[in-house]
């Protein structure tokens, strides 16, 4: 008997001891600080079987909405690295989460009728449109919104990690803001392969007339490159990301950014043009 007592004394004792221990554990999963979060979930994302996702984006040009450039869209991941794409009107019948609190101002939009539809999947770690699945035009702003791509780009980005108060329960929300010369990388990255995309192809010319018409579009076209390369040397450029997380799966709930592009040279001007916001959001659920 006194053996079993003195058995259950160190089994008490132990219990005592280790408690604190795995509550202090426990703890500092929570309490992690807001970049080694972010790789978490990171890692949590490109882990995940598949997830289904809505959003929208929107532009304001000194403080007004441009109607023509508001979108939403949803779509599906799968296999870890294939993307489905595609857009929707916000009022024709499918409950739209991915507004936020722009959506007031994106329903006016009549532009979001544009019909999109766009395949990806990720070939030697870079994302590959799949053209025969795909809606192939040029301006199709679709590859741009893949939330993965948005997603991976955090993780080779300059960046600063903080992280928001007041978030809801079993959420942390951190905020990721780009260097200023990391945005400039950023942006004309993305409008460099948006030129390179609509570059006329010169190749194989055949009849004389039409080989005129195509030089003329090459000219049009390497004077609005340069036009574009000279402006990208003008502004400055500010680009904030906020991310909501599981803290549960430790997996994104939603995703926003904002970035906003300044033109000294136009500030104060008529019609200026010197500020330009371009807002994102996207929101994830049914992770398999």
């Amino acid at each position: 008997m006194r053996t079993i007592k003195i058995r259950r004394m160190m089994i008490l004792s132990a219990a005592l001891l280790l408690g604190p221990i795995l509550s202090a554990g426990c703890t500092r999963i929570h309490d992690k600080p807001a970049a080694e979060v972010l790789h978490l979930v990171l890692a949590g994302m490109a882990g995940s079987d598949g997830v289904s996702f809505e959003g929208a984006s929107s532009l304001l040009l000194d403080g007004n909405p441009a109607p023509e450039a508001s979108l939403f869209y949803g779509g599906t991941v799968s296999d870890h690295n294939k993307v489905s794409l595609h857009t929707f009107l916000p009022d024709g019948g499918t409950p739209q989460t991915a507004a936020g609190a722009g959506e007031n101002k994106l329903k006016s939009s009549s532009a979001a009728a544009a019909a999109y539809y766009t395949r990806l999947e990720k070939k030697n770690g870079q994302w590959t449109l799949l053209q025969e699945d795909s809606t192939a035009s040029p301006d199709n702003p679709l590859p741009a919104l893949n939330p993965l791509r948005q997603l991976e780009e955090l993780e080779n980005l300059e960046i600063e990690v903080s992280e928001e108060a007041g978030a809801a329960r079993g959420t942390r929300v951190l905020r990721i803001e780009l260097s200023e010369p990391e945005a400039g990388r950023q942006l004309a990255a993305e409008l460099e392969g948006q030129m390179k995309a609509i570059r006329p192809d010169t190749s194989g010319s055949e009849q004389k007339e039409t080989g005129k018409e195509e030089e003329a579009l090459q000219l049009l076209w390497e004077k609005k490159n340069n036009e574009l390369q000279q402006k990208l040397k003008e502004v400055s450029v500010r680009t904030v990301y906020y991310l909501q997380v599981d803290t549960k799966r430790n997996l994104p709930k939603r995703l926003t950014c904002t970035r906003r592009v300044n033109d000294p040279a136009n500030q104060g001007t008529t019609g200026g043009g010197a500020e330009e916001i371009y807002l994102t959001e996207v929101n994830f659920y049914g992770y398999r």
